[in-house]
């Protein structure tokens, strides 16, 4: 079973859309059932499996390397993606402003806790540093990178035995100039970097040790196969994804299924007093 961690502006949105669409119904963009819990557990897996006893691959916000998942399935296939952190950052706060109702000036958007380090945070814990989180990357069978989404992608799919690769972005920002400015100017620039410190060793080490290492195992075919995957790919649309079979089986499942019954389970846990 494939378990992607999800991390905030690095095309999981796409890469769900890849697994929807390979796995159909037996893949699960997933929640955990206590909004408040610290990760998506075993026992959230469990009882997924009531849904899902075919289960291949699950997605989420809340899926965790340092979970204990394993305990339910001890050879779960860990996968992230990673993004250069100051373009990363600087995209989140721009979705923010654009999709996300936030009116909030980028000084001030900075400063708030959750958005320090959210790579290293999300891989190693809320108190996670660089060197904890890159010891957690041994764990995974495949790390790719945002910036070389077509290369990692045809990669995790050999990894992954995806066969039907293909993909249609989800969302694309109306416009870039919030994120253009906030990377071109020398005050912000620095703002992102201060917040990004850890970020920048986890990225830099997989960018020079983990993804080259990655890139040497598929072998020499590489190149040729990415152009070949973009040539196919070309003409994929969201309208050619949602009509297929696989894809609206996954939406069957999920949205008149799983989804209402984890919502009324998180309302029960939000209503149990602490």
């Amino acid at each position: 079973m494939l378990a992607v961690v999800h991390i905030h502006k690095t095309a999981g949105t796409t890469l769900a859309g890849v697994l929807k669409h390979a796995n159909g119904g037996t893949h699960c963009d997933v929640l955990a059932e206590d909004a408040a819990a610290p990760y998506f557990s075993a026992a959230d897996l469990r009882r997924l499996r009531r849904w899902y006893p075919r289960l291949r691959s699950i997605l989420g916000h809340d899926v965790r390397v340092y979970s204990d998942l394993e305990t339910e399935v001890p050879d779960v296939h860990w996968v992230a993606f990673l993004r250069e952190p100051l373009t990363r950052t600087a995209s989140h706060y721009q979705y923010d402003v654009q999709r996300g109702g936030v009116d909030l000036p980028f000084e001030e958007w900075i400063t708030h806790d959750a958005v320090r380090d959210r790579q290293t945070r999300i891989l190693a814990g809320p108190g996670g540093t660089a060197e904890e989180a890159i010891a957690l990357l041994g764990r995974f069978a495949f790390v790719g990178l945002t910036e070389r989404f077509d290369e990692s992608l045809v990669m995790l799919g050999r990894r992954a035995g995806i066969r039907d690769l293909r993909y249609a972005k989800k969302w694309v920002a109306p416009h870039d100039d919030i994120k253009q400015r906030l990377l071109s100017d020398p005050p912000t620039r620095e703002m992102l970097v201060a917040v990004n410190r850890e970020d920048l060793a986890v990225y830099e080490h997989v960018r020079r040790e983990v993804y080259p290492k990655q890139q040497a195992e598929y072998g020499i075919t590489l190149d040729t196969d990415v152009a070949w995957f973009r040539r196919h790919n070309q003409e994929t649309t969201q309208r050619r994804m949602y009509a297929s079979l696989r894809y609206a089986a996954y939406v069957a499942k999920w949205r008149w299924g799983y989804h209402p019954w984890v919502e009324r389970r998180r309302r029960r846990a939000a209503a149990v007093p602490s």
